[in-house]
């Protein structure tokens, strides 16, 4: 007797007395060649909407801010691990405000939003020490001190 992949519950018939898997081989085949073409439609859709996740427009977030001051420090940078970092961004935070992290050292790469109260974009050559600048941190950071992190979004409020 043939053997049989158990692909899924319609290619495996059990009968309750003797447990055989069906021998009709013309079934199993008829329906792997109905769903190839499913299979390759879905992957077909599947990778389109995954190559489409990278055009959506860079914006700011609409919480707090995770850090709010003044650059004390610019420095720009080369490559540096598996991220393209342009630049490591020292914060301050203003006083008399109640922050989460009184200094910060932000890592700015190409995928950091930077626009000035306006929304325009502002690039990172042109960040100056003593702007004073909101950030949005992306993703986990190292709790050390100064907190260390990539930034989503900077917004230069000067």
């Amino acid at each position: 007797m043939p053997k049989y992949s158990s692909c899924c519950k319609a290619c495996i018939k059990i009968k309750v007395a003797n447990k055989q898997l069906h021998t009709e081989p013309e079934k199993h085949s008829n329906h792997v060649k109905k769903s190839l073409p499913h299979l390759i439609l879905f992957s077909s859709l599947a990778a389109l909407l995954l190559s489409c996740r990278g055009g959506e427009p860079k914006r700011m977030p609409d919480t707090l801010p995770d850090v709010r001051g003044y650059i004390t420090d610019i420095r720009k940078t080369a490559n540096n691990g598996s991220r393209q970092v342009k630049g490591i961004v020292m914060v301050r935070a203003m006083e008399g405000l109640d922050v989460q992290y009184p200094d910060a050292s932000i890592r700015v790469d190409e995928n950091t939003l930077i626009e000035d109260a306006d929304g325009e974009r502002f690039e990172l050559e042109r960040l100056r020490e003593g702007h004073e600048v909101e950030a949005w941190f992306e993703g986990d950071v190292m709790e050390s001190m100064p907190v260390q992190g990539y930034a989503k979004a900077i917004r230069v409020r000067e």
